[in-house]
């Protein structure tokens, strides 16, 4: 059952991504380096706990953020190029399909 917010949330995604890339193409390199974080600090911290680190749950916490948000970041933006890739007016056509 699709929640009330989550056709908000996918017209302010596209919305923001239209807006922000309609004049410029999106770089496939920021997306490589927030991939190249992602997989850096995912190495680096479960290497610590197979190691027998036992993290509190502030350094869980600030874990968790620097291993998923530059992943989420990079597929968030991964999305937005293969999208921007249809063509010249693709992200303004999907920014109009999702507000319907």
């Amino acid at each position: 059952m699709p929640n009330e917010y989550e056709g908000t949330v996918k017209a302010a995604f596209w919305r923001f991504a239209h807006s922000h890339y309609q004049t410029k193409k999106p770089l496939f390199l920021a997306e490589a380096a927030l991939f190249v974080w992602f997989t850096f600090f995912a190495l680096v911290y479960g290497s610590a706990v197979l190691a027998g680190w036992l993290p509190t749950i502030i350094e869980t916490v600030v874990g968790v953020m620097l291993v998923f948000g530059p992943l989420a970041l990079g597929l968030m933006h991964r999305r937005i190029r293969i999208e921007a890739a249809k063509g010249p007016d693709a992200l303004y056509r999907k920014r109009v399909a999702v507000n319907r």
